[in-house]
């Protein structure tokens, strides 16, 4: 009878410890799991650190070779157009787990908004009453081209905003009164813009309209002119006032130009003006044909790493370049790159149909596009 009274007991200590065990188990799988599932956190993190590292490394060797590309020993500095090395793209170079790829856009091709720093009431009434064309009647041609609101607001805000006074310079101007109404209110600058984004806190110009803006508008560190050999179609037909599209055509027909002179002789024999008359109608301070400051896009993949640098160059009065701004774009891994992205296409031997439509363009323009044009908007 003991016998059988031990049994159940015997069971029931038996399951106890079967399950203790299975508990033991458990806990055991569930802390080796997470010690492994940090452990490869923390490799992952360290190889994404390690690649991340190695990408910039690659990028500054990038703008190294931009920066010796336009360099005195490479570069003509007193002219400066498509055929040139620095207009080339980068091939895309396949590097030990990656690709780095960029290119070259000349910051003068386009209006520079501090620019409008040079005028004051008398120089700005004067530009609107005759036939010179400055930088405001550029700016203005290029708003009505675009389809956006023409009227004299849309310079006389730009030129208040970087003049160092706190006077409007005609009833259509901005200062600081005219912010203070905005929610949150913004203070006026009073000195020169140091990136394109801040023409949407000038009055009268929206988000939207500087975005669309950007492929056309630099803001550098000093007063510039716009190299006509390099501007796009856009620019040179708004630089050709009442001109236009036969501006436009020509200009593109007749360039590259070795010197202004030659630019001004072009377009004196095509028009049948007087030589001075072309000169007073497109000064030095609007047009030239060469540049100083340009701006390198370099897209680098490596591993899970993949980063955008933008650098501005600066080589005015210098024999090479120096950087005066760099930013520096990290793209998450969790976000896929795109399958087909506008620098792979630009090297992708395979799009027959694409080099067929290149080579109709080619030959129906006889212009030879920058390297960052034909890889797309992406500076």
């Amino acid at each position: 009878m003991s016998l059988r009274a031990d049994r159940p007991t015997h069971q029931k200590q038996a399951g106890v410890a079967l399950l203790a065990a299975l508990i033991l188990m458990l806990a055991l799988v569930i802390t080796l799991g997470n010690i492994f599932y940090r452990h490869q956190i923390d490799v992952s993190q360290a190889t994404g650190s390690l690649h991340g590292d190695q990408a910039m490394l690659l990028a500054m060797s990038g703008e190294n070779w931009a920066l010796q590309l336009l360099s005195d020993g490479q570069d003509d500095f007193d002219v400066d157009d498509f055929s040139e090395d620095w207009a080339q793209a980068m091939p895309l170079l396949p590097v030990d787990g990656g690709t780095l790829t960029g290119c070259i856009a000349d910051l003068q091709s386009r209006v520079n908004l501090n620019s409008f720093s040079g005028y004051n009431e008398q120089s700005l009434s004067t530009e609107s009453s005759s036939d010179v064309i400055g930088h405001a009647k550029v700016w203005l041609a290029l708003l009505r081209g675009l389809d956006m609101q023409v009227d004299p607001s849309r310079t006389a805000a730009i030129i208040d905003w970087l003049d160092l006074d706190s006077e409007i310079i005609n009833s259509w101007g901005a200062e600081q009164p005219d912010y203070d109404g905005y929610s949150p209110s913004r203070v006026a600058a009073n000195g020169l813009i140091s990136d394109t984004t801040e023409l949407a806190a000038i009055r009268g110009y929206e988000v939207a309209e500087v975005q669309r803006l950007m492929p056309w508008m630099s803001a550098l560190p000093t007063k510039t002119s716009i190299n006509i050999n390099t501007a796009s179609a856009e620019l040179l037909l708004a630089l050709g006032g009442d001109l236009g599209l036969e501006f436009s055509d020509m200009v593109i027909a007749g360039r590259p130009f070795v010197s202004t002179e030659d630019f001004y002789r072009f377009v004196s024999e095509r028009l049948q003006l007087d030589l001075a008359a072309v000169k007073g109608r497109w000064p030095l301070t609007l047009v030239g044909v060469n540049s100083s400051y340009f701006e390198l896009y370099l897209e680098v993949t490596l591993g899970e790493a993949r980063i955008e640098v933008k650098s501005i160059m600066d080589r005015q009065g210098r024999s090479k370049p120096v950087v005066i701004s760099r930013q520096v774009t990290v793209v998450p891994a969790s976000l896929p790159k795109p399958k087909s992205s506008a620098v792979e296409e630009l090297f992708d031997d395979s799009s027959e149909q694409q080099q067929l439509d290149d080579e109709d363009q080619s030959m129906e323009t006889s212009e030879v596009q920058p390297a960052c044009m034909m890889i797309g908007e992406i500076i």
